[in-house]
């Protein structure tokens, strides 16, 4: 009997060599899942509790990433100060909103659109290097941050109940991209 190759060289090594656990992806996709469902739940939210839920997100999503870019995971340094730098500016925005809650919407869009870009961008560096199907699972979960990050950008002057619902579906979509790339690469480490 002869033994069945994997269809891609190596993909578990490629999973096991990236800049962050499944785990965190997890747990800002979760976050990022929560915010969404409560702003569009409650759309007549108030600012302070909108600001608020994005603090909490940013702070826990910030220091998701820091962590990440401390864990032995094989990676080269860059990709773990990229983490770590990423990590720092989002933990920095959530700050910032939990400090000032009267924060504009224009601010709390700018922090989404800078959180999205960021994160999509690391993605898409993590890509590179990796083989299969992660390269393109990270490729895909990172377009789709990048882009909802350049519609904030792109947008600033939406009203008050279209940036609810940008705010709130960006969330879920983003959130759930992360939800699903972290069992994807949670099967594939195993």
């Amino acid at each position: 009997m002869t033994d069945v190759a994997e269809p891609w060289p190596g993909v578990a090594t490629e999973f096991r060599k990236q800049p962050f656990p499944w785990w965190t992806l997890l747990v800002t996709g979760l976050f990022a899942v929560l915010l969404g469902l409560a702003v569009l739940i409650w759309p007549d939210i108030s600012l302070r509790v909108m600001a608020a839920l994005t603090g909490v997100w940013l702070l826990f999503g910030g220091l998701a990433r820091i962590v990440a870019a401390f864990l032995p995971t094989g990676a080269g340094v860059g990709r773990s100060v990229l983490s770590g730098i990423v990590g720092i500016v989002v933990l920095i925005a959530g700050l910032l909103c939990l400090r000032n809650l009267v924060t504009g919407l224009a601010v709390l869009a700018l922090v989404f659109a800078t959180t999205w870009i960021l994160s999509g961008l690391a993605l898409v560096l993590a890509a590179a290097p990796a083989r299969g199907p992660s390269r393109a699972a990270l490729v895909i979960v990172g377009a789709i941050s990048i882009l909802a990050g350049v519609v904030f950008v792109v947008t600033p002057a939406l009203s008050l109940g279209t940036l609810i619902l940008m705010t709130g579906a960006g969330s879920i979509v983003v959130g759930l991209a992360e939800v699903i790339l972290a069992f994807v690469i949670r099967r594939d480490q195993g």
